[in-house]
């Protein structure tokens, strides 16, 4: 996956560059940012730091493991560790439309509406005294969004902010080495909402713009959780993710069309 990411920037710095020295050369497109535009991104995504994560329980017990990592088990035993949560690459198709204050420089606003896949992977483990571990685990699928852009236009080069709302298709696991009790899931997969934020670079070249685009996204992941009964979870115990989010960074190439 650092490949993924090291060739997607690559790909962004040297597309800017080749563009920005044939731009005079290549200019057979209209003359601004102003219509409609389709085209497709490829990067990389990462999560933030979430080592500190634990479970919650709706009852409270001594027997209930006190003992957490922010990542799936290399073993029953915490002294072990936990693999890190994964990063992952990501494409998406996109569509949208742009409006430019003016020739061939000024302000720019416009809308894009992006959909594809991601690959990634979010986990919390709990660790029993008795030498059990219990995994609560968050995957990506696909995902998407509805973004506002807000930027400049300097003679083809344009500079932006972007944000809106997004959704992805959340699956939801639980998986435990606890053979002593018995465990029911809700709200195993789902789709979920929540926003993203960025900003970018774009090099106009004729009909096709170029450019890179750095996004973070935080989803709603709240209403997952895990019954157990019997052992050390008595009549009853509910678990769950102590982050209510799934959250991930983005850095994608991008590519678009422009009619």
């Amino acid at each position: 996956m650092r490949t993924l990411f090291s060739t997607s920037a690559a790909i962004a710095v040297l597309a800017l560059g080749v563009t920005a020295a044939n731009a005079q050369d290549l200019k057979t497109g209209p003359a601004n940012w102003t219509g409609p535009y389709v085209g497709g991104q490829i990067g990389y995504t990462w999560q933030p730091r979430d080592g500190d994560e634990h479970v919650t329980y709706s009852t409270s017990s001594a027997t209930l493991p006190t003992t957490f990592c922010g990542g799936a088990p290399t073993s029953p035993s915490r002294n072990t560790g936990c693999r890190k949560d994964n990063d992952a690459g990501q494409w998406k198709i996109h569509a949208g439309y742009d409006y430019e204050f003016g020739t061939d420089h000024g302000p720019v606003i416009g809308a894009v509406i992006e959909g594809g896949k991601a690959y990634l992977f979010d986990n919390v483990t709990a660790f029993s005294s008795t030498g059990n571990v219990y995994r609560l685990g968050s995957k990506l699928k696909e995902n998407g969004s509805i973004r506002g852009r807000i930027g400049y236009d300097y003679h083809g080069t344009m500079l932006y902010g972007t944000g809106g709302v997004a959704y992805g298709k959340i699956h939801n696991t639980f998986a435990t080495s606890d053979a002593t009790a018995a465990f029911t899931t809700t709200n195993s997969s789902k789709g979920a909402w929540g926003f993203n934020y960025g900003g970018g670079i774009e090099q106009k070249v004729g009909p096709v713009s170029i450019g890179a685009l750095y996004l973070f996204t935080s989803l709603k992941n709240h209403d997952y959780s895990v019954h157990g009964t019997g052992g050390i979870y008595g009549t009853g115990t509910d678990m769950q993710r102590q982050f209510s989010k799934f959250g991930y960074h983005t850095i994608a190439a991008t590519v678009s069309y422009r009619f």
